[in-house]
């Protein structure tokens, strides 16, 4: 829906070259305003040049999910009273709550990385990944061998020191270098086709959990950390990738009568992790959260399918 400023030749664009026709023509700037104010959002207060720039900064469609929450489906139109000064808040709150989850995330996906490199060389040896015996499906254990030679690839033409090194010395790389340039997700995906149950449980172990908790909840983990990566909406987010719980959890969701498959669920993951691996920072985090959620009061809260009482139920121990 953004703006095409893209110089055409005269004449019919379905005949030029790399043109393609499409039912719904794209809007202006001027027109995605417009187009705002006629469905019954308020731009009162904001000059019509400061709407463009907002419009011209953001894309139509990503501006769309955020203000769902504002939104009358059925009538095709804002809620009474629904301003762009909502929209702008509710997108300032996402953005810094995005960058508090991704913080959150990092120092597990560290640890997690540390802890399968450091009992796959001790168990089994260096060069342990090549290894199918140690896997469970085949055809996901092809896939994490072309993702391995990719990223040695990669390494090797940027001159990656780890990389080098190993390979030029060795002609192979031990798997606490492989960690170090694998993407989160292909060490999780590695993780979860372990067959070898000395390797899967001396890992969950570290972060005192079962193997089965552990591979869900790093999976769940991955999709939350690559949509901060790629600065997707985290506000009001139905989250395709479900977490197993605990059942002390599940009793939780049922009693309080939550929501599942929000963002509330990667919270509870977190605080499980959080309470083994680092009880105080989690405070730290929590205590950010809290001044976060102060410092925007109009944004609600339960698209997020957090409950009232929010903090003392993340609280931990220690």
């Amino acid at each position: 829906m953004a703006h095409d400023s893209t110089p055409h030749a005269p004449g019919n664009g379905a005949n030029q070259a790399g043109s393609f026709l499409f039912p719904k023509p794209p809007l202006t700037i001027a027109e995605q305003r417009e187009h705002l104010r006629e469905r019954g959002l308020g731009l009162e207060g904001f000059p019509d040049e400061g709407v463009n720039f907002f419009l011209a900064s953001n894309n139509y469609y990503r501006i769309s999910g955020y203000w769902l929450t504002f939104f009358d489906r059925d009538a095709g139109r804002f809620v009474e009273g629904a301003t762009l000064d909502d929209i702008v808040h509710v997108m300032a709150f996402d953005d810094e709550l995005r960058f508090l989850v991704f913080r959150m995330i990092e120092p597990l996906e560290i640890k997690f990385r540390t802890s399968f490199a450091y009992h796959m060389a001790h168990i089994h040896g260096a060069v342990a990944y090549r290894d199918m015996r140690l896997f469970d499906l085949e055809d996901a254990f092809e896939r994490s061998q072309s993702e391995i030679d990719r990223a040695i690839r990669i390494g090797m033409r940027g001159h990656v020191p780890c990389v080098t090194h190993n390979m030029e010395k060795y002609g192979q790389l031990p798997v606490w270098a492989l960690v170090e340039v694998l993407s989160f997700g292909t060490v999780s995906k590695m993780y979860g086709n372990l067959s070898d149950g000395e390797l899967r449980d001396a890992v969950a172990a570290d972060f005192r959990t079962t193997a089965t908790l552990l591979k869900s909840w790093m999976e769940h983990l991955v999709y939350i950390r690559n949509l901060c990566a790629h600065y997707d909406r985290l506000y009001n987010r139905v989250v395709t990738k479900r977490t197993q719980f605990l059942r002390e959890d599940i009793r939780l969701f049922d009693r309080l009568h939550l929501q599942r498959g929000r963002l509330f669920d990667t919270f509870i993951v977190l605080k499980r992790l959080y309470e083994h691996f680092d009880p105080v920072m989690w405070k730290v985090r929590m205590t950010a959260l809290r001044d976060l959620i102060d410092m925007y009061p109009e944004v609600r809260l339960l698209p997020l399918g957090f409950p009232k009482d929010w903090l003392n139920v993340l609280s931990v121990e220690g």
